[in-house]
């Protein structure tokens, strides 16, 4: 984990937060009524004398002028940085109005959420199912370094959605870090579609529902619900329940989830906090009105399943359902946005949650009953459009065209752009009505980068090893 070097004032103003970070907790537990008698740290004016003092210090002394409001919010900062945590952090008004504001919206978006992190832009969460970001292959903590040219360091999360949100149909650039690499990708606006699940009968097995949870919204539970019945009219009789990509956002929603199929008095999940568990979550009428899913079920699991969708994960494999897939994110812990003075927030990690055996999966993942990973094609980065790639060049960039050309079926291999390379790109072009120059310019870029997402639609391991597994019961 990054760890950021702490000046002793804001060392010493951060002793001040622990008031807060008290309140948050205590706060917390007492909205899931599982804690009593719960102790308070209490911090007395003398403990603050230091702090006070050294404000008035910097502020009356220090050879430069010193903004006192950023003195103070460096102080809460420094705090928040001294947990050693990356998802807690102290947010000023400029930078965020809510942490899961959408990129977004009902006019031309790209379908992914940001958050800000180190005063940059960062994708929060997996992109929307079959949205602009997702075809790209933009994934969460991708870090936006610039939108259609312009940076995006110190912009405000309503600078840079601003900048990424437009007419249907246009196009926007983005500017992208993962890890160590840096490509561009041009990305087409669209109407992204706000619904979290979809359903639909498997076309070779009539008796085979489908279901795909996307996230864990206001409403998710119901639309569950109303897509199992519907499922059920259309002939189902057995389900996939497909979490891959599921950040997992509202945990409220993944219990009732849950709770559909376990019965009733089963352990969704516990919280703990200090080492203790404080609360436990039982599935129930309470939560899921009575509805329940019989059917045999096996559930799709990946890498990005985080948080909700971990907890449901969890919760139904240790009633016995199947996972088929591969380890999940592995976010084991419980965060809470709350106000700091009039304007500012804090983020703040307050609880653990465990298992319904009291097992924690942070940093390890729930692991599924049956491994089955998407192909390496599927894992590679966009082609970056910051050059027009051509015979003779050659580096990371080229090793992945060729790659993304071999599984389409073309004899490419290597990190140059050679003869076969060459041949494949421009049977590509004359295919699709392009100038056959043999050049990887943007308009081939996205139409390799098309195919490779409609191939691994097409050759979903994990989904065809959940159907078998449901055929065969």
């Amino acid at each position: 984990m990054h760890k950021r070097t702490i000046p002793l004032p804001i060392f010493l103003v951060g002793l001040f937060f622990t008031v807060v970070v008290t309140a948050v907790v205590v706060h917390f537990i007492e909205t899931r009524a599982s804690v009593q008698n719960q102790s308070v740290v209490r911090v007395t004016r003398s403990d603050l004398d230091e702090v006070q003092d050294l404000y008035d210090l910097i502020s009356t002394n220090y050879v430069e002028e010193v903004s006192k409001k950023a003195l103070v919010e460096g102080g809460l900062s420094g705090m928040t940085a001294v947990l050693d945590d990356e998802y807690s952090e102290f947010l000023t008004a400029e930078e965020t109005k809510k942490i899961d504001e959408s990129v977004s919206s009902n006019f031309g978006g790209i379908g992914t959420s940001i958050n800000l992190k180190d005063r940059l832009p960062v994708i929060e969460g997996v992109p929307i199912k079959n949205s602009p970001a997702e075809k790209a292959s933009l994934k969460a903590g991708d870090i936006i370094l610039a939108v259609d040219g312009q940076s995006t360091e110190n912009q405000t999360i309503d600078e840079t959605a601003n900048k990424i949100r437009g007419k249907k149909d246009t196009e926007v650039s983005l500017l992208i870090r993962r890890g160590e690499e840096e490509f561009s990708v041009d990305l087409k606006r669209e109407v992204v579609p706000n619904e979290t699940v979809m359903g639909e009968i498997n076309s070779d097995n009539p008796t085979i529902g489908y279901v795909e949870l996307t996230n864990f919204r206001e409403t998710t539970a119901l639309e569950f619900r109303n897509t199992i019945e519907d499922l059920r009219t259309q002939g189902a009789t057995s389900l996939v329940v497909d979490i891959r990509q599921n950040s997992g956002n509202l945990l409220s929603e993944a219990e009732r989830v849950a709770s559909y199929f376990l019965s009733d008095g089963d352990t969704i999940a516990q919280f703990s906090a200090r080492g203790e568990v404080v609360s436990t979550e039982k599935a129930g009428s309470k939560i899921d009105s009575g509805f329940k899913v019989i059917e045999p079920t096996v559930f799709l699991v990946d890498q990005e399943t985080a948080f909700g969708s971990e907890v449901l994960a969890a919760a139904v494999k240790h009633k016995g359902f199947s996972l088929v897939g591969v380890n999940t994110f592995g976010k084991g812990t419980i965060q809470n946005v709350l106000p700091i003075g009039e304007n500012n927030y804090l983020q703040l990690t307050v609880m653990n949650w465990l298992t319904p055996d009291g097992s924690s999966i942070d940093q390890t993942g729930v692991k599924p009953t049956i491994q089955a990973d998407y192909p390496d094609y599927a894992k590679l980065p966009p082609i970056s459009t910051s050059s027009n790639w051509r015979v003779g060049d050659n580096g990371e960039v080229i090793k992945n065209i060729n790659v993304m050309l071999a599984a389409l079926g073309y004899e490419t291999s290597g990190d140059s752009f050679n003869e076969q390379t060459l041949d494949a790109v421009k049977d590509i072009q004359i295919n699709n009505n392009m100038e056959a120059t043999g050049v990887v310019d943007e308009p081939t870029a996205k139409n390799i980068q098309e195919s490779i997402f409609q191939l691994v639609k097409e050759n979903d391991i994990a989904y065809q090893s959940a159907v078998d597994m449901l055929k065969n019961q």
